[in-house]
Order: C-alpha cells, then sequence, then structure tokens
C-alpha cells in the first residue's frame, strides 16, 4: 500500500507538473498573439523566440531519445515565462530589483544539475571515464558558460527591440555572472558529493528517476 502510494502521487506530481508548464507556454503563446494584435512587433518576434526555446528540453528528449525529469521542462519553461512575460513585458525588471538575481540564482543552479546529469551520463556509460573532481569542474564550467550565452542573448534583444533586460549595462551584467558563478559552484559541489559519496539529496532523486526512465543507456 505505501508503494502504491508513492506511485499514485508520483504520477499525480508528474501531470501537474507537465499541466503547469503547458499552462505556461500557453500564457507565453497568447501574449505574442497580443503584441501581434497591438502592432508591436518586435516584442512580439522576441515572444516568439521565447515560446520556441521553451520546447528545448522535448527537442533533446527527442534527438537523444532521453527522458528528462520533468522538472526541468517545467523550470525551463518557468524562467523563460518569468524573464519575459513578466519581466520584460509586465515590466518587474525594473520594478523589483531583485526580479533579474533571483531568475539568474535558480537558472544557474538548475542548469548546473542539468549540465552534471549530461556529464554523468557519460561517465556512467563509459564514454568517458573521469575523476569526481574532474565531473564537478565540467559541471561548473558548462553552467558559466550557459550564464555567459544567456548574457549574450540579453544584451542581443536589448540591443535589437530596445528591451531593458541587462537594466545598467556593465553593473548588472556583471552582478548576474557572479550569481551565475555561486550556482555553478553550488551545483558542482552536490555533483561532486553525489559522485564521491552516491548520495546528495536533490541529485540523488534526479538521478535515481533518470537511471529508471532511461535504463538502456545503463544496461
Amino acid at each position: 500500500m505505501i508503494v502504491e502510494g508513492k506511485q499514485f502521487l508520483s504520477v499525480w506530481s508528474y501531470r501537474i507538473q507537465a499541466i503547469t508548464s503547458a499552462v505556461l507556454q500557453l500564457a507565453i503563446a497568447i501574449l505574442v498573439i497580443i503584441l501581434l494584435s497591438k502592432g508591436i512587433w518586435l516584442s512580439a518576434f522576441a515572444g516568439a523566440m521565447i515560446f520556441a526555446l521553451t520546447f528545448v528540453p522535448a527537442f533533446f528528449e527527442r534527438q537523444l531519445s532521453v527522458h528528462l525529469p520533468i522538472e526541468f521542462t517545467l523550470l525551463t519553461t518557468l524562467f523563460l515565462y518569468a524573464s519575459f512575460a513578466l519581466g520584460e513585458v509586465g515590466d518587474f525588471y525594473t520594478r523589483f530589483w531583485w526580479w533579474d538575481l533571483m531568475l539568474h540564482s535558480l537558472s544557474s543552479l538548475t542548469i548546473g544539475v542539468m549540465g552534471f546529469l549530461a556529464i554523468y551520463v557519460f561517465h556512467m556509460t563509459h564514454r568517458v571515464q573521469m575523476a569526481p573532481i574532474y565531473i564537478a569542474s565540467m559541471t561548473f564550467c558548462s553552467t558559466v558558460t550557459m550564464g555567459t550565452l544567456w548574457e549574450l542573448l540579453e544584451f542581443t534583444l536589448d540591443w535589437s527591440f530596445n528591451f531593458t533586460m541587462q537594466k545598467s549595462g556593465l553593473i548588472d551584467t556583471m552582478t548576474d555572472l557572479m550569481v551565475d558563478v555561486m550556482g555553478a559552484f553550488i551545483a558542482a559541489v552536490l555533483g561532486y558529493l553525489y559522485v564521491k559519496n552516491g548520495d546528495s539529496l536533490i541529485v540523488d532523486r534526479l538521478i535515481n528517476y533518470f537511471v529508471a526512465k532511461n535504463p538502456k543507456l545503463f544496461n
């Protein structure tokens, strides 16, 4: 009965997160349509780009034939919605000074765990053999790289569409990068502890889920 109860909760948790992600995607699509109806072409185009990015997790799942934890899909969609719909269109970037920092903190930690998961898969499938410290280093570097690429995207959108995603320019960019570095460091430490000791709270649950859903990768 306890096992059945856990399975029931797991199924409903998955459904709730999947539905929430779909609702956020729909909200972005509706916002793009509203912007188009008002003739705000540049913002509508940027919104369409953001909407397309929400399908990146699904794209990787199909291309690599793997099953990613639904949390990654939800967090990706939530981050993009919060960045564009709330941050830019809703003007949260200027109304709340902490909005940008909060988004970067959550996204860097999420990307860091995703990066570790990808590296760990290669490690466990014997495609790449690395010591725990090297896996942690790769996790850190990949996370900081993704944070840097996002800053480049923010600059491109600000410069091309007159957005305010970078607010004060250099200070905002460097602050965001420092937050990304801290998030990357935390993710790297969690990954190191998992590889070294086989247990690391959140990482342990995500790894177990990934292994269970992708048995072919792990024989």
